[in-house]
């Protein structure tokens, strides 16, 4: 009976199944290498162009901060600017009324001219121009109005007072003090008015 010893046979296809099992092995962790090495090169390129939009953005961002910055600064000298206008607006409006008011308060001074019988006149092309009444102070704050001055006698006030009523541009007007005042060897009255003006507007004006 012949007998066939098989232990070489089984030894040598043992290691060769190993072998085969080391090269599979071997091509397995070199396709995961690869695939990781491809999946970190194409993650790392993503990171850079992330990295380039967050610097591109981060530098339109610091631009947009400064025009908007520069934007606020404009904005603000425009309201500095409109601010300073109105208070030019306002001051010119006030002197305006100043101006008018004083120029509407003279007219309604007392200047009388006095005829042959001794009495008042406003118009007596034949007889003097007499000034009945100064003012030596007028002040104007808001709607509330001072005057004071000096007049020839009480009725001379009273007359002034009598007009400014009449005129209607002011109302309650009060005569504060009325002081005997010995000027030039003259005994004249010196007196202190108070009022409120009612408009600046000349009478007969449309709104």
């Amino acid at each position: 009976m012949i007998r066939i010893n098989l232990l070489p046979y089984r030894a040598a296809r043992k290691k060769e199944n190993i072998r085969k099992q080391i090269g599979i092995f071997s091509l397995s962790l070199l396709v995961v290498f690869a695939i990781l090495l491809f999946y970190n090169m194409r993650l790392q390129k993503r990171i850079d162009s992330l990295n380039t939009t967050i610097a591109e953005n981060k530098t339109m961002l610091a631009k947009f901060e400064n025009q908007a910055k520069e934007v606020d600064r404009i904005k603000k000298a425009f309201n500095n600017l409109e601010n300073k206008t109105k208070v030019i607006k306002n001051l010119e409006t006030k002197r305006n009324d100043a101006v008018f008011l004083l120029d509407n308060m003279t007219k309604l001074v007392a200047e009388h001219t006095l005829n042959s019988s001794g009495s008042d006149s406003l118009s007596d092309k034949d007889n003097t121009s007499v000034k009945r009444l100064w003012f030596t102070n007028f002040e104007a704050k808001g709607n509330n109005i001072g005057i004071k001055g000096i007049a020839m006698d009480n009725k001379t006030v009273a007359d002034f007072m009598t007009r400014l009523e009449r005129s209607k541009l002011y109302k309650n007007v009060n005569l504060k003090t009325l002081k005997q005042q010995k000027t030039a060897k003259l005994n004249l009255k010196s007196f202190d008015i108070n009022c409120k003006k009612v408009s600046l507007k000349k009478p007969g004006s449309k709104n």
